[in-house]
């Protein structure tokens, strides 16, 4: 129950984000370095939920990673 309930609040909270971000390139006013970072974040994620699993973490690790990341998001997207 706590998988499916950590789950769909980093799915919520994930869908924000890109909310936040597509609004910003259709308004001309996302930058390169923010699509770059869209990309190279996802790829530095996977690598580091990788490395939680190889070092012994589960899945509710990955997801507090996951949803740290992505609060920082929307926190670091509101402030524009």
């Amino acid at each position: 129950m706590l998988f499916w309930y950590s789950a769909f609040i980093l799915m919520a909270d994930a869908l924000q984000v890109m909310d936040m971000r597509l609004r910003q390139i259709a308004a001309g006013n996302g930058t390169s370095e923010e699509m770059f970072l869209m990309v190279t974040e996802k790829l530095d994620a996977a690598a580091e939920a990788r490395t939680i699993f190889v070092r012994g973490g589960d899945y509710s690790h990955v997801l507090d990673h996951y949803r740290k990341i992505v609060a920082a998001n929307v926190e670091r997207l509101s402030a524009r």
